[in-house]
């Protein structure tokens, strides 16, 4: 049953791949850039080198649905981040099932802040919310051996509202609906060498008053790799050295990114990462990372030490994961 389940998701990955990309190339990419940021604790801690990555769980809703396709375990996790723009925070979770595959659910929010409103004396007299907003709901499955494959359905929405009384401001509130389709290879059972890529945010464009005013959403094309380091003397103790590389495209804003990461395991325990993300464009820099999972609880830790934090140093760009695996 899985096999069939697997063949079935195989064209229609291809068809949203085919329709949806070749619309993308001549958009100019503005509505919700959020969809952009940097996001998740083991992915910043690895220079977000992680579109092959088979260890992510949860955050693979947000970078590539395929990687949802093997986890053994369910997993609930709360997920935070904070930057110079705002706070992050998303509750996801993930079930796997040996004949369905895998099915996976997250409810995102990027909070930018209130702004206070004034009037001519400088008496606060409104409160301005800015929030975004995403629901998604993925499915993966293995395709044999070597094979994985995932797909995202996406609820994407700004909001900024006032309250109170703001002069001169409209409140506003927008919302699309999008895909993420991606896939993972391992090259070979014997050959600890794993090829992702994923396409994700496509979907149409996003309406804050009407048609003519929709911005397009930032569809991004990412590919890479990840590879198991074979050291002898480090594996004798149980330990373990991955290595990854990626390269993402944004399309219609002439944004590029290359990324490379490095994770050092301990008896499938304790984790050290550390990574760098060039940005074209600005918001390169290297980050680091530390996981730790013991039965059911698992931590990751991550700083981002990008151009923009040099500048700006407070609050730091820091991400925090709680998983429970069951």
């Amino acid at each position: 049953m899985i096999r069939r389940l697997s063949c079935g998701l195989l064209p229609i990955l291809a068809a949203i791949c085919v329709l949806t990309v070749g619309s993308a190339t001549s958009a100019s990419a503005q509505g919700a850039l959020f969809l952009l940021s940097p996001f998740g604790a083991k992915a910043v801690g690895r220079g977000e080198a992680i579109v092959a990555d088979s260890t992510l769980g949860t955050e693979g809703i947000w970078y590539n649905p395929a990687a949802l396709a093997r986890i053994r375990r369910k997993e609930i996790a709360f997920h935070n981040g904070a930057n110079q723009i705002g706070n992050i925070f998303m509750l996801a979770g993930a079930v796997p099932s040996a004949v369905l595959g895998t099915l996976g659910a997250a409810a995102y929010m990027f909070d930018l802040g209130d702004q206070a409103s004034t009037d001519q004396s400088g008496n606060t007299v409104g409160n301005i919310t800015n929030r975004n907003y995403m629901l998604a709901a993925s499915y993966a499955s293995p395709v044999g051996k070597q094979l994985s494959l995932g797909v995202t359905l996406k609820y994407v929405s700004l909001s900024q509202q006032c309250s109170g009384i703001c002069t001169n401001f409209t409140s506003q509130q927008g919302s699309s609906g999008a895909v993420d389709v991606g896939a993972q290879y391992r090259v070979r059972a014997s050959v600890p060498v794993v090829l992702g890529l994923s396409f994700r945010n496509l979907g149409q464009p996003l309406q804050i008053k009407d048609k003519e005013q929709a911005d397009p959403l930032p569809r991004l094309f990412q590919v890479g790799f990840s590879s198991r380091i074979p050291v002898p003397d480090l594996n004798e103790v149980g330990a373990t050295v991955d290595l990854s590389a990626d390269y993402g495209q944004v399309s219609g804003i002439d944004a590029s990114f290359q990324a490379v990461g490095a994770v050092l395991g301990y008896r499938d325990e304790v984790f050290l990462s550390a990574g760098y993300k060039r940005v074209n464009g600005g918001g390169s820099g290297p980050s680091i990372g530390f996981s730790y999972q013991r039965g059911a609880i698992g931590i990751d830790v991550s700083r981002r030490f990008d151009q923009f934090s040099a500048q700006n140093p407070e609050p730091a760009p820091t991400y925090v994961a709680l998983r429970v695996k069951f």
